[in-house]
């Protein structure tokens, strides 16, 4: 055998290395992306809440020119659009929170913004999301069986 002839043992290694970079590249670009989409969102919503002067005939005539301007992106609804003004809402006062929310997607900021109230709590759930990448489907069966509560009991009792 030839010295400059690869061994198909190091050659799948080579291959199993590019593969595990470009899935971490992925990720990163994925994780990036939905950071630059939550801030946004954001900024959309800080924007509205300094029109609501205008009340809800902003957020309509809003939906409708993004909409028209950007024919092929999805996320500027009457529906969405209010989210965003409640997301800045919410999170304007608590820099905590805010910097936390950028780590989970959007469906996920939303769900905990309308079923959690308590700042602790909220910022203890997207922390879990993070950690454990729970679906937004097993982060509403979480909420909803009160593991924050569940939790914090099993923390006190021991």
């Amino acid at each position: 055998m030839e010295e400059n002839q690869m061994l198909e043992k190091d050659f799948k290694q080579v291959v199993e290395n590019i593969k595990n970079e470009i899935y971490k590249t992925q990720t990163l670009i994925m994780t990036d992306a939905n950071k630059r989409l939550i801030d946004l969102y954001y900024y959309v919503g800080g924007i509205v809440c300094e029109n609501s002067s205008w009340g809800n005939k902003f957020i309509e005539s809003l939906s409708t020119a993004m909409k028209i301007e950007f024919p092929n992106i999805k996320g500027f609804s009457v529906r969405n659009i209010k989210n965003m003004k409640k997301f800045y809402s919410e999170l304007n006062a608590n820099e905590k929170v805010q910097m936390a929310s950028a780590h989970i997607p959007w469906s996920h900021n939303i769900l905990i913004l309308d079923k959690v109230k308590d700042t602790d709590e909220r910022l203890w759930y997207i922390e879990k999301c993070v950690e454990n990448g729970w679906s937004v489907d097993v982060l509403e069966l979480q909420i909803n069986t009160k593991l924050y509560e569940r939790q914090g009991k099993v923390i006190k009792d021991n």
